[in-house]
């Protein structure tokens, strides 16, 4: 447990400046592989912290409200669904531009924490 929580922090430090070098090499569309590239190591990483037994914090729970809707969101707008349906997940995308580079920082943030805290 203490291995995965010392790799998974450099992991999601390393992925939260190769995005941010990304976003600023490339005009807008790096922006949007930001949000991928440190989006999905965030995502795995949160899945696989919820089935092991660590310390869940009210931040942790946070994040995970936050972006869960997110990924559901556009899992749904990339299978097609009927248009009138989509306009709910397409609003959350869409809000989630805006508060994802800080809920990433958050992110990191925590497990730092948890990687200090099981020191």
């Amino acid at each position: 447990m203490k291995n995965f929580t010392k790799y998974d922090f450099y992991i999601q430090l390393s992925f939260l400046i190769i995005g941010f070098l990304v976003a600023m090499i490339e005009d807008w569309g790096g922006w949007i592989l930001f949000y991928f590239v440190v989006g999905i190591p965030q995502l795995i990483s949160f899945l696989v912290k919820i089935f092991l037994k660590v310390k869940i914090s009210p931040l942790f729970l946070i994040y995970g409200m936050a972006i869960l809707p997110v990924w559901i969101s556009l899992l749904m707008l990339t299978v097609g669904i009927d248009a009138r349906i989509t306009e709910i997940p397409g609003f959350i995308v869409i809000m989630a531009l805006f508060y994802s580079p800080f809920m990433a920082l958050l992110y990191v943030q925590e497990s730092h924490n948890l990687y200090l805290s099981l020191k």
